[in-house]
């Protein structure tokens, strides 16, 4: 699997959390994540694509003028990889909406495990 395929799918993964259509946002979803993508926060856990997909839409519906948006590298260790972003226009986010993605891509490069961490990056 190319450094590519999965790069890209990490940037159209976070292009779905910004993507208010919902047939674009799903196109989106199918392509960088696993059909059963799991997804874990410390308060949330969404796993298949369905209940990703819902999970956007409960952001959105928050937090209308939320933006995800990527701050660093995308670091790619074969399946593995990793990036931090921050939720802009979400009020009282924690440490200013920061968090840092660790992703399991399967053989496809989409993500197939995806551990969401906000918060401050230790030093």
């Amino acid at each position: 699997m190319s450094e590519a395929r999965i790069r890209a799918n990490v940037e159209a993964y976070i292009a779905a959390w910004n993507e208010r259509d919902g047939a674009r946002r799903q196109r989106l979803i199918e392509q960088s994540c696993a059909p059963d993508v799991l997804l874990c926060t410390a308060r949330r856990r969404a796993h298949g694509r369905d209940q990703l997909d819902a999970m956007i839409v409960d952001f959105q519906k928050r937090f209308p003028e939320g933006r995800a948006v990527l701050t660093s590298k995308i670091d790619i260790q074969g399946i593995l990889v990793r990036y931090a972003g921050v939720g802009e226009g979400v009020p009282n986010a924690p440490a200013n909406g920061e968090a840092l993605d660790t992703a399991e891509c399967d053989e496809e490069g989409r993500i197939r495990i995806l551990l969401t961490v906000v918060g401050e990056a230790l030093p």
